[in-house]
């Protein structure tokens, strides 16, 4: 793995820490609610949940998942990203949840 791949992973995940760290700016309508809703359920039917996470960290977890997808990270890199700093493997799921529900422009 080239030294540049090791950066952008490792930006991606502090990128993701300081997010959810810092409350994360989640949008307050009743759409992004909904939105919000939607990804919160399929992650838990899909057992997707971030280990030890609170709903409001993982709401922010996942709009960081958009963020970084939209600033260019590729979307194998967010999985891998996901999974190591959180410590689990749903990483798919969970950015496709995300993607789905939080930023649906990113995946259509």
């Amino acid at each position: 793995m080239d030294i540049n791949r090791i950066r952008l992973r490792t930006f991606a995940i502090a990128c993701a820490a300081t997010f959810v760290a810092l409350g994360g700016a989640a949008v307050a309508t009743a759409d992004a609610g909904s939105a919000e809703s939607a990804f919160v359920d399929e992650i838990s039917l899909n057992n997707a949940t971030l280990p030890g996470r609170s709903t409001t960290e993982m709401i922010n977890a996942g709009y960081a998942t958009c963020d970084h997808l939209r600033a260019g990270v590729p979307v194998l890199d967010e999985i891998s990203a996901v999974e190591r700093a959180y410590q689990f493997g749903q990483g798919t799921l969970f950015v496709s949840a995300a993607t789905t529900n939080l930023c649906p422009s990113f995946a259509s």
